[in-house]
């Protein structure tokens, strides 16, 4: 009987002792692939991974000339960023280029769960209080020239609409890379030509905008320069001027315009002040309310009396998600700017981390030319130094 019990007793010890082993087993390989699919996601939201892939396809439809190229010396790197000659103005009037009469229309794209829950492995697409982040964004209906130049009509789609559309076109590029046998019937449809991608065909093609925030350090020009949290929609991990970010109307509705200027100061705010979100909307009856906050009300006097000068320098279409981008320039005079404000900025959870580097270093010329920016950053800093070319010793 004691021996019956002692055996019983020591195969159950083995029998706890496997099962213990065979869960350990179990867990190790699912961290591993959880590990090895978050890598992966790592891998391929980073301008390197399609920059290759994004050229042969242009190439092989003899559209190269639909790229920004980018110049220095006698060095050249073709950015998968549609734009053209037309769509680069140092002196856009926002008032002008964009064709908006609120209220907006409202894009009609059919919500993909299965493109959401892809994306919910990397992004933030809950508010603090756990609940979905739905808001409304302004979206691109198309843009046409005209005689006076080209026209951006704006229309409103919900967040999650935006994600489809553009998402989609983000995943067929990506399975694409990593199987060159794979078809690309939404970008051919698409992303095909710069001409196409005006027709904003997916209905909720992301308005949005990348500024390089530049100002006077020491007698030379410097530029705030951010890598990008792994949390953000697009280019996680890459580096890119500041801010960036999706436009949104005034009051974050259907009702009021997209003010470019309004979304840059709420940037602004939000990314390197840490100043409360105005992303939301809350019990605030004026939207401009953080217009009273000191370090917004200094920038906003700095520009009526000449110490900033704030321009759009052009804009165009991402090569990878279909997004536009407005690139922009806000340029501080004020010589006191650094010594007063760069110990008083911050970054939010949107950037990894923040740095001060020279506009026309060397450092920044060889990370554009190595594929560490997102294209639509890369434009904006090239644009951004040919409007200030000769500035920095003026």
């Amino acid at each position: 009987m004691t021996q019956d019990l002692l055996i019983n007793l020591v195969a159950s010890g083995l029998a706890f002792t496997l099962g213990v082993s065979v869960r350990s087993v179990r867990q190790r390989i699912r961290n591993a692939k959880e590990s090895a699919g978050s890598r992966r996601i790592k891998e391929q939201r980073h301008p390197r991974f399609t920059h290759g892939w994004l050229l042969e396809y242009y190439l092989r439809r003899d559209r190269l000339d639909d790229l920004y190229l980018l110049v220095d010396g006698n060095r050249r790197r073709i950015v998968p960023f549609l734009t053209k000659p037309s769509w680069t103005d140092h002196d856009f009037d926002e008032s002008i280029l964009l064709r908006q009469e609120p209220p907006h229309r409202r894009s009609d794209v059919e919500v993909d769960g299965e493109i959401l829950r892809r994306r919910r492995a990397y992004l933030a697409v809950d508010d603090e209080d756990g609940e979905p982040w739905n808001d409304l964004l302004a979206v691109v209906q198309k843009v046409e020239e005209t005689e006076d130049g080209p026209r951006i009509t704006l229309a409103m789609a919900e967040y999650f609409q935006f994600l489809t559309a553009c998402g989609a076109l983000e995943d067929e590029t990506y399975e694409a890379v990593r199987n060159r046998r794979s078809s690309t019937p939404i970008r051919d449809t698409v992303l095909g030509s710069v001409n196409d991608a005006a027709q904003a065909r997916r209905g909720a093609h992301g308005f949005g905008m990348q500024c390089a925030f530049v100002f006077s350090e020491e007698g030379r020009l410097r530029v705030l320069i951010q890598r990008r949290s792994h949390s953000v929609s697009i280019y996680g991990g890459a580096l890119a001027v500041v801010p960036v970010f999706g436009c949104q109307s005034m009051d974050l509705s259907d009702r009021t315009p997209v003010s470019i200027f309004h979304n840059f100061l709420r940037e602004v705010y939000e990314e390197l002040y840490g100043g409360e979100e105005v992303e939301k909307r809350g019990n605030r009856v004026d939207p401009t309310w953080f217009y009273q906050e000191l370090p917004i009300a200094g920038l906003i006097a700095a520009r009526e009396a000449g110490r900033m000068e704030f321009r759009v320098l052009g804009f165009g279409f991402d090569g990878l998600n279909g997004e536009v981008d407005v690139c922009g320039l806000a340029y501080i005079k004020d010589p006191g700017f650094a010594r007063r404000e760069l110990p008083t900025l911050k970054a939010n959870w949107e950037i990894q981390d923040i740095s001060c580097w020279d506009l026309f270093g060397e450092d920044l010329t060889d990370a554009m030319f190595a594929g560490e920016f997102s294209p639509g950053s890369v434009y904006t800093i090239s644009e951004a130094r040919r409007h200030l070319a000769g500035a920095e010793n003026a």
